[in-house]
């Protein structure tokens, strides 16, 4: 049997079937973690998928001697914060739509309206250059402080602070276009 840092080595090098080992290993720990935060099987499921989906992504920037057991949690741990903050401005979000609507049904205009946006801003950050969306997925989607990203990309402070500035500058001036053309098109 493989330790974690062996298996980590091999993960990095590519190799899936200890990526699948490593996976198995750690499932159900963290699903049970994920399960006592959210109360929801699915919604437990899709917040450690993430975690092992951005470790498969990251895999050839992780350092084996480094690594510790500790960083799927803290993955987690982000993961599940992030789930939190999000579900509750959705909640208010919908609450307050709702009362400006005068509780209307949102149309599927609104639907399409909200996939597209989403749609292009998860295709404008495909579109970063590679090290700064590796940084500004890791601190936007994962919630990883900036000092986390900089010991896990062995990279300065200031480096991802930059990357992360850039990345949103990019990304604001994408949204720009498309929130004008939305707002002409729904007036």
């Amino acid at each position: 049997m493989l330790s974690e840092v062996e298996l980590i080595t091999l993960i990095k090098q590519g190799d899936i079937r200890a990526f699948d080992e490593f996976y198995k290993r750690n499932w159900r720990g963290l699903y049970q973690a994920a399960y006592r935060s959210t109360g929801s099987s699915d919604d437990a499921k899709d917040l450690v998928q993430t975690v092992f989906i951005s470790l498969w992504k990251c895999r050839f920037t992780l350092c084996p001697e480094q690594y510790n057991s500790s960083y799927l949690l803290r993955a987690l741990k982000n993961n599940i914060i992030n789930f939190h903050k999000k579900d509750a401005i959705r909640r208010r979000g919908v609450d307050e739509l709702m009362q400006l609507s005068g509780g209307n049904e949102f149309t599927n205009e609104d639907d399409l309206i909200a996939k597209e946006l989403s749609n292009t801003i998860e295709g404008r950050i495909k579109e970063l250059p590679g090290k700064m969306q590796q940084v500004f997925v890791l601190s936007r989607q994962q919630n990883l402080s900036i000092s986390e990203i900089s010991e896990m990309l062995d990279i300065a402070p200031r480096t991802v602070k930059n990357q992360i500035s850039n990345a949103l500058k990019i990304l604001r001036t994408g949204l720009d276009v498309f929130l004008v053309i939305t707002f002409l098109f729904i007036k």
